[in-house]
């Protein structure tokens, strides 16, 4: 039975818009009873839990309104099939220093090298980031485009994608 305190707890973490931690505040305080952790350690689990809970529910937001046709990652990429791939370039974009400082990186390459692969990757590593990213294929957007011309949306479309920090053209 749920005491009148953690009732109240429950409703204020919820106000104060800590969902993932009143999600969790039982199994929190049990196991806090079990190993005895002070005041301090107990709500630094706490916050650590609700911070990392945010952090992941932005990435999954990110990644859907990024629109990937798959997702994948630099860890599931064979730079081994791409011997001429200078590595250390590509770990140096995951950084995502060009998205601030607004520069264009093009993939160049015979179709299977892995170009629409490392582009996902480094947009999930902006994602990653926070960055709001985009994925369309070329094909799309020139239909897009198209579209809005006609009717004469054309300006609305342009500034939807020119408020994403990065966007990939496939």
């Amino acid at each position: 039975m749920m005491s009148a305190t953690l009732i109240e707890l429950r409703e204020n973490l919820k106000a104060l818009s800590l969902s993932s931690t009143a999600r969790d505040l039982e199994a929190k305080i049990r196991q806090a009873k079990e190993s005895g952790p002070g005041y301090d350690e107990f709500l630094l689990d706490l916050t650590t839990a609700e911070l990392q809970a945010r952090a992941e529910s932005r990435l999954g937001r990110r990644v859907r309104e990024a629109k990937f046709p798959l997702v994948k990652t630099l860890e599931g990429f064979d730079f081994a099939a791409v011997p001429d791939l200078d590595i250390r370039v590509i770990r140096e974009l995951t950084g995502c220093e060009y998205i601030k400082e607004h520069r264009n990186i093009i993939f160049l390459g015979r179709s299977g090298t892995g170009k629409t692969h490392l582009a996902t990757a480094l947009g999930i590593e902006a994602c990653r980031n926070n960055y709001r990213t985009r994925f369309v294929s070329c094909y799309g957007l020139v239909n897009e485009l198209i579209e809005a011309r006609q009717e004469k949306d054309l300006r609305r479309l342009i500034g939807r994608h020119a408020r994403y920090d990065l966007l990939i053209l496939d």
